[in-house]
């Protein structure tokens, strides 16, 4: 074995045992890029925390001065406009790892991301990543090189495609390992926050501001917009898109991003935007910050036992109390295929019969 190939190994042991280790987002995407330069040289990054439901980043890392500004400039004006290499296109092609370069065709100045951010910073080539579990997207992480260095290499795609599913059980075990919500505490009141166009805060109730320290620390100058949480720009971006739908999956989607916050409990972000009064100006951005509701919690208790697709929809068609025969019909299944498939839901969850499957992953979230 080569010298480089046992770096490899080695390294891939490494990540592979951090990924299964219990850390949270951040430090195990600190301590995974710190292995992961040894057997693919890096300059810098940037990684996302993604919502699974949404689809939508709740959380931004990287190693750039600046952070919290760059992070906002790059979910409002760049990451819902630049659609090469879009993290939930690849996601939904099995692409766990692209070179930006081969996706504009050697022309890196097609990529807005490119333009507006990366060239002019001095940095030249980008492989990006997406942590995903069952095409469900956890993660992202754009590997940047500067100007100069030579293109990531076929043999370090295919290491960083090794680890890219290793990174996504990480990313979901890490979120799944929070979702249970800490006591209420008579803090469960929805928050409304107002946003002038240029992101400056208008108005804020006390159960936002509540919820914005738990969701991140507020800068000093986070009313005039600079110390805003993450998930707050990704929101706004989101709301931009739904307003100005370039596919039909951008005109159906609902700017809506559910996140958890830092005391373990899960948020659900609604924007929208304000009737202008006057016509020449656009109205406010309004971002309602309340508790996750039943069908996000519901998700969530699913997801964890790692239901499969078909599985799931056994158990939409349990949960409005259809027969196993009215599901064989539904599905165009036999009445025994469908028994297989329940009987594997209930060794999954560990239950024994369909009320008990109702009560583990759907009262339970509403009466803990």
């Amino acid at each position: 074995m080569s010298p480089s190939a046992v770096v490899e190994e080695r390294v891939f042991s490494e990540i592979k045992r951090l990924c299964l280790s219990g850390l949270d987002e951040t430090t195990l995407l600190r301590e995974v890029v710190a292995r992961l330069r040894h057997a693919v040289p890096i300059d810098t990054y940037r990684a996302l925390r993604i919502d699974p439901l949404s689809g939508l980043p709740t959380g931004s890392f990287t190693e750039e001065p600046d952070q919290p500004v760059r992070a906002h400039f790059f979910l409002e004006h760049i990451y819902f406009e630049d659609d090469v290499l879009e993290f939930n296109w690849m996601a939904r092609n099995r692409h766990p790892v692209a070179l930006l370069s081969e996706a504009t065709g050697g022309h890196l100045e097609r990529s807005l991301h490119w333009r507006e951010f990366l060239g002019p910073e001095g940095f030249g080539h980008e492989a990006r990543g997406v942590f995903t579990v069952s095409q469900e997207l956890w993660g992202a992480i754009c590997a940047i090189r500067e100007r100069g260095r030579p293109d990531f290499s076929p043999r370090e795609v295919t290491f960083m495609r090794r680890i890219a599913p290793h990174l996504g059980a990480g990313f979901k075990a890490a979120a799944l390992r929070s979702q249970a919500s800490p006591e209420d505490n008579g803090g469960g009141a929805p928050g409304v926050l107002v946003l002038h166009q240029r992101g400056r805060v208008l108005h804020y109730t006390e159960a936002a501001e509540r919820w914005l320290r738990d969701l991140g620390d507020l800068g000093p100058g986070w009313r005039e917009g600079d110390g805003l949480p993450t998930v707050i720009w990704s929101a706004v971006g989101a709301l931009r898109r739904a307003l100005r739908p370039q596919t039909e999956r951008d005109r159906a989607s609902v700017p809506r991003v559910c996140v958890r916050a830092r005391s373990g409990r899960w948020l659900t972000l609604h924007a929208s935007l304000s009737e202008s009064q006057h016509l020449s100006s656009p109205g406010e951005t309004v971002i309602v910050i309340e508790p996750a509701g039943f069908k996000e919690m519901a998700w969530l208790h699913t997801t964890a036992y790692g239901l499969s697709p078909r599985e799931e929809e056994m158990v939409g068609f349990v949960v409005r109390g259809a027969s196993t025969r009215q599901i064989s019909q539904a599905l165009y299944v036999t009445e025994d295929t469908v028994q297989k498939h329940l009987q594997n839901v209930f060794e999954k969850v560990g239950v024994r019969s369909r009320q008990a499957l109702v009560k583990r992953l759907y009262l339970n979230t509403i009466f803990p």
